[in-house]
């Protein structure tokens, strides 16, 4: 029961509360089993008040990696770890109200402890169906997943050529729709977004994109290069496309999901998950992608991923090498001068200012994560015979 993530969660938090952490943990690939009051276990050493009163949710993601890639973190899987800061920060007063088991294996054990045993068959026989339903009967040639909170990204061989195969989760075949809604609409006015092959139930087919535009690492930390001048300007092009035809992109931007092909030169782009139809077309400068998504915004978006305030200046700008306006609106003679004057002074002050910032999230991360973790020692084993 590699796949297991167990979430205590304080008696005093209302229901509705609870449902907010069942939505995060599916945003972050976890799939809801079952909640359930907490009895003793005699297992559970946390220092928990009142016990008893305390919830029990029950969760699993059936593609779960497993080992945190850091060997000093409080939580011993990557996709726990993503959960339980997730949780931590949406919960008011977190150090109360949540504890969050440090691993599967401990989720595991727990949930025999306190689940029945058909309960425990069920649970297996979900994970496996889950698995099942993502399985790719075609040849696997490279795993392009980034995250799986919404779907697993395969290079697969596929009527004799390459081709990206994206698999849907069976909680995500909203962002599916999304994707596909978009894709309908915009393809036919343009050629950014990467052509669809073929779709099934649960999968996308993708033409495979040969990417020029190299990511480049100096001490751990991604370069920033800018696209060139034509590349930023057929970008800003798109989104005023996209915007004019009600569409907001919310989760492109040049940082995660734009690509350069490498046969032709030109800007194409990928993942439209989170595309968002707006009631009426807006400005590029008033939309979601550009400025940030309002926190009583209707609409589906990235969570723990600076969207809730303008993310332009670190998602955008270190690679268009111009600000907001400049990239909307100036001619090309002007963002040529901005991009060559302007910009190298810009980007070492955000540099530095990264670097300060990684290091305070990465101790404030770390920090949240010891006061949610459960304490967890494992009952006594009977004695064998002697």
């Amino acid at each position: 029961m590699n796949s297991l993530l167990l979430a205590l969660v304080s008696g005093e938090i209302s229901a509705g509360d609870r449902a907010v952490c069942a939505e995060a943990l599916r945003n972050r690939g976890f799939e809801l089993f079952t909640e359930l009051r907490l009895a003793q276990v005699d297992a559970i050493r946390a220092g928990l008040e009142d016990f008893e009163s305390w919830h029990v949710l029950v969760a699993f993601n059936p593609l779960m990696t497993g080992a945190n890639r850091r060997p000093d973190a409080v939580f011993a899987d990557f996709e726990i770890e993503k959960a339980a800061h997730l949780l931590a920060n949406l919960l008011d007063d977190a150090p109360r109200h949540l504890r969050i088991a440090p691993s599967a294996e401990v989720a595991a054990a727990i949930a025999a402890a306190i689940l029945p045993e058909a309960e425990m068959r069920q649970l297996q026989a979900l994970i496996a169906t889950r698995r099942d339903e993502m399985a790719t009967d075609l040849p696997v040639l490279a795993d392009l997943s980034r995250f799986k909170y919404r779907a697993k990204v395969e290079l697969v061989e596929w009527n004799g050529a390459k081709a990206v195969k994206k698999t849907f989760r069976s909680t995500a075949h909203d962002a599916m729709e999304r994707e596909l809604a978009f894709f309908d609409d915009i393809a036919p006015h343009s050629d950014v977004p990467a052509r669809v092959l073929a779709r099934t139930e649960n999968a996308i087919f993708y033409e495979h994109i040969e990417n020029r535009w190299a990511v480049r690492r100096l001490f751990g930390f991604r370069l920033p290069l800018p696209l060139s001048l034509p590349q930023v300007r057929a970008l800003a092009g798109f989104v005023r496309l996209v915007v004019q035809r009600g569409w907001d992109p919310i989760d492109l931007s040049p940082r995660d999901n734009i690509l350069i092909d490498a046969k032709s030169g030109r800007l194409r782009a990928i993942d439209f998950e989170f595309a968002h139809r707006r009631a009426r077309p807006v400005a590029p400068v008033d939309s979601y992608v550009l400025s940030g998504v309002p926190a009583d915004a209707i609409a589906a978006r990235p969570l723990n991923n600076a969207m809730d305030h303008d993310p332009y200046p670190g998602k955008w700008r270190p690679f268009t090498g111009l600000s907001k306006q400049s990239f909307l609106h100036d001619p090309a003679w002007l963002q040529w001068l901005k991009r060559l004057v302007v910009h190298p002074a810009w980007l070492a002050g955000h540099a530095l200012g990264a670097v300060a910032r990684r290091r305070k999230h990465a101790v404030d991360r770390d920090e949240r994560l010891s006061e949610v973790v459960l304490v967890f020692s494992p009952p006594p084993r009977a004695p064998g015979p002697q």
